[in-house]
C-alpha cells in the first residue's frame, strides 16, 4: 500500500508517524510546499516575544528525521499541483528545481491546513510592514522586520485567538505600543457575560482596543477605517481568522461546503473514497449535535490523525465526536472554554439554563490566592452538563479540564458537585470551584435558588423590587438604579404584592444565601441576580446599558 500525505505539520505528521508505528510495510511519503515540516503552530506567538530564542526549536521534525526515525519519504518545497482521481495520481512542483512529476497513489491524504483570511476590500495588505501569522516562516519575518525597523505603533486586527496571542507578544517588545482593532465584540467563542474581563484586561495591559466596523486601507504609517478613523501603524499584524486551504480539492471536484472546507464522513473520507482529509480543512462532528463544525484546534487534527492512520492500519476504532476544549493565555489573565456556548444553544434551541460564580482558586488567605470567574451551562430538565467557560489570573485550565472530561461521559451538574478532587490549600479549596459552581447549579434546577440571569435583567427590571444586601460604602460606589440598601434583618423585608424581589450582592454569596432563608420562612417570590455586581457593572459598562448608578 503506498499513502502519499499532502501537507506535514500537525495532523499529516501525525498521520505519517502513527501509520507507520502500526505496519513498517506501507510506503510513505508526504509533501509540504513551505519550507518547514511538523512545527509547533501553537508556539509561535512566544517567538515573537523571545520567549523562544530559536526559531528552529519550534521545528519538531525535517526530512532527515523523518527519513531515519520513521522510514517516511518527507519533501519540503513540494506543491502538490492537481490530483487525477481517475488515474490516482498527483501532479507535484518541486519548487526548487522546478521540475514537476507524477507520482501515484493507493490513499491520499489531504492535511492541506488553512490560510490567513486577507480580505481584498483592504487595500495596502501587500506593503513590506503588513504580516501575517502562519508558519514559522512568518514569525521570523515579523521579528527581523521589529529588529530592523524598531516600529514604535503595531496595529493588531481582528478580536479572535490569533489577534490576542500576537498583541500580546508585540507588546512585550521594547518601545511598542499596540492598537488593536476589534470589528465586534472580543473573541466570539466566549459568552456576553465574560467578554468584558478579557477586554478590560487587555486595556489594563497598555494595548489600546478600538471598536471599529470595516478595516479599508494600510498606508506606509496607518490603518484607516471606513469611518475615516486613522490609526497609527509602523507594522501591521492581521489576525482576521483563517480559511481552509482547498484549492487542491476543489479543483479536482471534491465536495466543498459553502463555508469552505472539504467534505468528508465520520472516516474523513471525502467524496472520492481514496481520498481522505483530516485537520483544519474540514469540519467535524460535534459531541451533541452530531453536526459537522469548524474547529480549527489542535487536539481533534491529532486524533483524525491518529483514526485514519487506524483506519488504513487495519485497526478498529471508535467514531470520533467532538466538544472543543481550548485554553488561551491573554496577557495575565487564563481563558478555558469546553463544550456549547449560549449562543449555540439557542440556535440549537435546547432548554438549558447558566450559573456563573466567582471564587478562589486556592484557599483564600493563601498569598497567590487569586480569583476564577466561571460560567457553567446545563439542562433545565436533567442536569446535563452543555458546557462551560471560566477565566481569571487563578488556575483555569484543570477545571476546564475536568468539565470537559465530565461532558465527553455524558456527566451532570450532579456529577459535578460529586466530584472527590484533591484538596490542599496551595491547590485547591476544601469544596473546589467545581463542586461549588454544581452545587449552585443543582439549586437553580431544583428551585431552591430561583435567579435571573445577568444579559436579562434590562428586559425585566421593572418587575422587580431591588435590594442591594451589601454594605453602605459599597452601595454608594454603585448600585442598581431603583435599588435600595437593606441591611436590617431579614424579617425587616418589605414583600411588596405586585412584584417579584431581587437581591443581589457583589458575588452572589450572601444573596444565595439570603434566598435560601427567605424561602425556608414561607416567601417564595424571591430571586438572586446571577453572578452579582462583579459580573453585572463590567458587563452594563461593556454594553452601554444604562442600569447602574455610580459614584461619581
Amino acid at each position: 500500500m503506498k499513502v502519499i500525505i499532502v501537507g506535514d505539520v500537525a495532523a499529516g505528521a501525525t498521520l505519517a508517524t502513527s501509520l507507520r508505528r502500526l505496519d513498517e510495510n506501507i510506503e510513505i511519503v508526504m509533501y509540504e510546499k513551505d519550507r518547514d515540516m511538523s512545527f509547533g503552530n501553537c508556539e509561535l506567538p512566544y517567538y515573537l516575544s523571545y520567549q523562544i530564542k530559536n526559531s528552529q526549536d519550534l521545528v519538531h521534525r525535517d526530512s532527515e528525521s523523518f527519513a531515519k526515525r520513521y522510514n517516511i519519504k518527507a519533501k519540503n518545497y513540494h506543491e502538490v499541483l492537481s490530483i487525477d482521481k481517475e488515474n490516482k495520481s498527483i501532479k507535484v512542483l518541486d519548487k526548487k528545481s522546478g521540475q514537476e512529476f507524477e507520482e501515484d497513489y493507493d490513499y491520499l491524504i489531504l492535511a492541506t491546513g488553512a490560510h490567513a483570511n486577507v480580505p481584498k476590500s483592504i487595500k495596502g495588505t501587500d506593503k513590506d510592514h503588513v504580516f501575517t501569522i502562519r508558519n514559522v516562516v512568518d514569525v521570523e519575518n515579523i521579528r527581523a522586520y521589529y529588529e530592523n525597523n524598531h516600529p514604535k505603533e503595531i496595529f493588531v486586527a481582528g478580536g479572535g485567538f490569533i489577534a490576542i496571542e500576537a498583541a500580546h507578544a508585540l507588546s512585550e517588545l521594547k518601545d511598542t505600543h499596540i492598537n488593536m482593532s476589534v470589528r465586534g465584540k472580543i473573541l466570539g467563542v466566549i459568552d456576553d457575560e465574560l467578554k468584558p474581563f478579557i477586554e478590560e484586561n487587555i486595556l489594563e495591559n497598555g494595548v489600546n482596543i478600538i471598536h471599529e466596523k470595516e478595516l479599508v486601507e494600510i498606508t506606509d504609517k496607518e490603518a484607516i477605517f471606513a469611518s475615516g478613523k486613522r490609526v497609527p501603524a509602523d507594522m501591521v499584524i492581521l489576525g482576521l481568522g483563517m480559511a481552509a486551504n482547498n484549492k487542491l480539492a476543489k479543483d479536482a471536484g471534491l465536495e466543498i461546503t459553502e463555508k469552505g472546507s472539504i467534505v468528508t464522513d465520520d472516516d474523513y473520507k471525502t467524496s472520492d473514497p481514496n481520498i481522505f482529509a483530516i485537520g483544519d480543512v474540514i469540519d467535524v462532528k460535534n459531541f451533541f449535535t452530531g453536526e459537522k463544525e469548524n474547529l480549527k484546534l489542535a487536539w481533534p487534527a491529532h486524533r483524525q490523525a491518529k483514526y485514519v492512520a487506524n483506519l488504513l492500519g487495519g485497526e478498529k476504532i471508535e467514531k470520533q465526536s467532538f466538544i472543543g476544549t481550548f485554553l488561551l493565555k491573554s496577557f495575565d489573565l487564563n481563558i478555558g472554554v469546553t463544550g456549547l456556548g449560549e449562543a449555540k444553544l439557542k440556535e440549537l434551541a435546547y432548554d438549558y439554563d447558566t450559573t456563573l460564580i466567582s471564587h478562589t482558586d486556592i484557599v483564600g488567605i493563601m498569598p497567590e490566592a487569586q480569583m476564577v470567574y466561571m460560567k457553567l451551562l446545563f439542562d433545565k430538565t436533567n442536569g446535563k452538563i452543555y458546557g462551560a467557560q471560566a477565566l481569571g489570573k487563578g488556575v483555569v485550565d484543570k477545571r476546564i479540564d475536568v468539565i470537559g472530561t465530565l461532558i465527553k461521559m455524558g456527566g451532570t451538574i450532579y456529577d459535578l458537585y460529586d466530584l472527590e478532587l484533591g484538596y490542599q490549600p496551595y491547590y485547591s479549596t476544601t469544596e473546589d470551584i467545581n463542586n461549588v459552581i454544581g452545587s449552585q447549579a443543582i439549586n437553580i434546577k431544583e428551585d431552591r435558588l430561583p435567579h435571573i440571569r445577568i444579559p436579562e435583567l434590562k428586559d425585566y427590571i421593572l418587575d422587580y423590587k431591588i435590594y442591594d444586601i451589601r454594605n453602605e460604602s459599597a452601595y454608594k460606589e454603585c448600585h442598581i438604579k431603583e435599588a435600595e440598601l437593606f441591611t436590617g434583618s431579614l424579617e425587616d423585608f418589605a414583600i411588596p404584592k405586585d412584584k417579584k424581589i431581587l437581591i443581589y450582592d457583589d458575588t452572589g454569596s450572601s444573596a444565595s444565601n439570603t434566598i435560601k432563608r427567605l424561602k425556608n420562612m414561607g416567601i417564595e417570590n424571591v430571586y438572586m441576580l446571577d453572578g452579582g455586581m462583579v459580573y453585572l457593572r463590567k458587563y452594563a459598562k461593556y454594553f452601554d446599558l444604562d442600569l447602574i448608578c455610580e459614584d461619581e
